[in-house]
């Protein structure tokens, strides 16, 4: 045992006090947080651009600034009531919104009305201006910045302007960028909703029957059956419901994220022994079964530090921002927590970390002593990431159904176990499932740690590469011994 203490010691410590792997701790919540605020940004720094609609009258131009007004809308209705928005529930709130906008106030209004008024709107992209000419030769010198429009922010260059034709011709599109097509597929909106109006009122039905039969249908309440001894909960599906399906989605996404994280040490540290020499002056002192062990030790404490340092960040920052935070945003962060912490969760999870970690840990373990270049290795590297990637889709596929039937079959995969079972928990599979699946990745992780440590020696040991396995791999198969023998 003190062999084995000394050697992930060593490996540990050479981890962790690179300053390399700190930079990677610090940014790598960053990066991450980063790029899902990516989106919210880019929008949010889209330059103000400015169009013009030249028709008769002012039907299209209305028409196309409620289509842009649209996702403002949306983003105030789920700032008022983030939940009720979400799942399409009954909201004051959102029915005083809603009535003020149908009445005509501006977003802004509606806002202050429904008692919502200290939200921050994101900046309209597309303001509209009055038309600087009226045919398509005189607004061309306005779309090539050859000339410019007046506007509350000085001169600007017009981005778009779009002809409606009186009768039944067809509208016309005009800018010069022709990758930005919000505008454009705005301008659809407009038209489909225009052309809807009109079909109505040739029907001599009034537009409005549409929003009144909206008004009218029934809510939908959720609900599902519980045992007697929990039916003084209600029947009402709650977020208490659903958040082991979304604790299980995190949890995966969660162990997933380590394993393709911390598996790559020890592949890269092994190549870096195995052409140093160094494996030489390890054998003479440490057991190869225990420096097999001692490595996946080492490894296993750098992921078990990175989880804990995130842990305490994750704390502090929540913390610290949850008094800012919206009171249902709030509840259904500690909801979730709370419902990780459950034991039917954390325990499969728990185990399906340590062995899915000691099983992708082991291959690329194995891996790593075949070669001695990283050229070498990133050859071998890249089936074992795609079929990393195959758990990335599945919980794609988890979040609409968590009950999907390639869940269940492909949970059988081992490979695929750790991961898949977690996602499945929350559906309540049967008992012996769960307990067939758990012995599963069991069976299969001491398999892998038994080939891996043949192959192990053999790269570590005798020097040999990757073509020596592939030839002792097919001595295993009927008939190919005799033949090669022969």
């Amino acid at each position: 045992m003190r062999s084995i203490y000394l050697v992930a010691r060593r490996d540990y410590l050479g981890y962790v006090q690179a300053w390399g792997f700190w930079l990677g701790l610090l940014l790598t919540p960053i990066l991450m947080a980063v790029g899902m605020m990516a989106p919210t940004w880019a929008a949010a720094s889209q330059p103000v651009r400015y169009y013009t609609v030249i028709e008769d009258g002012s039907t299209f131009a209305d028409a196309l600034r409620a289509e842009l007004e649209e996702d403002r809308v949306q983003i105030a209705r789920t700032a008022l009531d983030p939940m009720a928005s979400l799942n399409g529930d009954e909201s004051d709130k959102l029915n005083t919104f809603d009535d003020a906008i149908e009445n005509g106030a501006s977003i802004e209004e509606a806002l202050e009305a429904a008692g919502g008024a200290q939200v921050q709107l994101p900046q309209a992209d597309f303001i509209y201006v009055d038309p600087p000419a009226t045919s398509e030769e005189d607004i061309q010198p306005y779309l090539l910045g050859e000339r410019s429009i007046e506007t509350e922010a000085g001169p600007q260059t017009l981005f778009a302007a779009v002809f409606v034709p009186d009768g039944e011709g067809e509208i016309e599109y005009w800018s010069e960028n022709i990758t930005a097509q919000s505008l454009l597929g705005k301008v659809r909106s407009a038209e489909r909703t225009l052309t809807e109006r009109r079909v109505f009122e040739e029907a001599g039905v009034s537009p409005r029957l549409l929003r009144e039969a909206e008004n009218r249908a029934r809510d939908i309440a959720e609900k599902r059956a519980r045992p007697p001894s929990a039916a003084a909960t209600g029947s009402a599906v709650t977020l208490a419901d659903r958040a082991p399906f979304f604790a299980a989605v995190l949890l995966a996404f969660l162990l997933w994220f380590l394993i393709f994280s911390v598996v790559n040490y020890l592949l890269m540290g092994t190549i870096e022994e195995r052409s140093n020499k160094i494996f030489d002056s390890l054998l003479t002192s440490v057991k190869l079964p225990h420096m097999l062990a001692g490595k996946l030790l080492a490894v296993l404490a750098v992921a078990l530090t990175l989880m804990g340092v995130w842990a305490i960040g994750a704390t502090l920052v929540a913390n610290f921002f949850s008094g800012a935070m919206p009171a249902d945003a709030r509840e259904m962060m500690f909801t979730v927590v709370a419902a990780i912490a459950k034991p039917g969760l954390i325990f499969p999870a728990v185990l399906s970390f340590v062995l899915g970690y000691l099983m992708y840990g082991a291959v690329f373990l194995a891996l790593g002593s075949l070669c001695d270049t990283i050229q070498e290795a990133q050859t071998l590297m890249t089936p074992l990431i795609v079929m990393l990637m195959v758990p990335m889709f599945m919980i794609v596929v988890a979040i609409s159904d968590a009950e999907s039937p390639i869940l269940s079959v492909m949970s059988w995969i081992p490979i695929f176990t750790p991961f898949l079972l977690i996602l499945r928990i929350p559906a309540q599979p049967p008992m012996w499932e769960v307990i067939g699946l758990l012995a599963l990745m069991v069976v299969a992780t001491l398999v892998v740690l038994w080939l891996a440590s043949r192959v192990y020696r053999a790269g570590a040991v005798h020097g040999a590469g990757v073509g020596d396995v592939g030839k002792w791999f097919t001595k295993l198969l009927p008939g190919k011994k005799a033949k090669s023998e022969s």
